[in-house]
């Protein structure tokens, strides 16, 4: 994997809504105990090759001020799954939206069910950037392949960025058919 991979990666999130102008973040791992993650305060629909700094694993943000406020998550989830060689952390808006009332996003469209089954909805304290989060979500993406933070957003993990993002944007697909289908049996 490489830089342009990511900055490619950032742009479809930013193109297709499941990020905010400057939110959301993107790691690779590099080798058994490094990753590539996005510095801090980046527009992932703008990135370019400045926009990331290499760093080992574990790290602190304390030790890398200039890296994206997720180290931690994104560190964590490293450690815990080996098989991980990408991250992908995104804020799609129909996803976050059912995060308040589901503990478990189900699919009921046919390619949500091929492609992840389901997403367990996950609450914690302090829901950015917080050991807590980074050990819960971990501990989740052994089992699932992503994971969404009540109120914040979703992790995803994969063999490679183009998997972590398929999980990404097929979870908001299913979510946005789940919000449409909520609406209908109200009216």
């Amino acid at each position: 994997m490489s830089i342009e991979q990511l900055i490619l990666a950032g742009r479809v999130l930013w193109e297709e809504g499941l990020v905010t102008s400057h939110g959301g973040n993107l790691s690779i791992r590099t080798g058994s105990h490094t990753i590539i993650i996005t510095k801090t305060g980046t527009k992932l629909g703008f990135l370019n090759k400045e926009d990331f700094i290499e760093v080992p694993i574990p790290s602190s943000k304390k030790v890398f001020p200039e890296a994206s406020s997720e180290l931690v998550v994104h560190s964590q989830i490293y450690l815990e799954n080996p098989q991980a060689t990408a991250v992908v952390h995104a804020h799609p808006l129909a996803t976050v939206a059912l995060s308040f009332h589901l503990e478990e996003i189900t699919p009921m469209d046919v390619e949500g069910k091929l492609t992840f089954k389901s997403c367990p909805v996950i609450e914690v304290k302090k829901p950015h950037a917080s050991k807590e989060m980074a050990q819960k979500v971990a501990t989740c993406l052994k089992e699932y392949q992503i994971v969404c933070v009540k109120g914040h957003g979703t992790f995803a993990t994969g063999k490679n960025l183009e998997e972590a993002l398929f999980f990404t944007s097929s979870l908001e697909f299913s979510s946005k058919l789940l919000l449409i289908q909520a609406k209908k049996a109200l009216l």
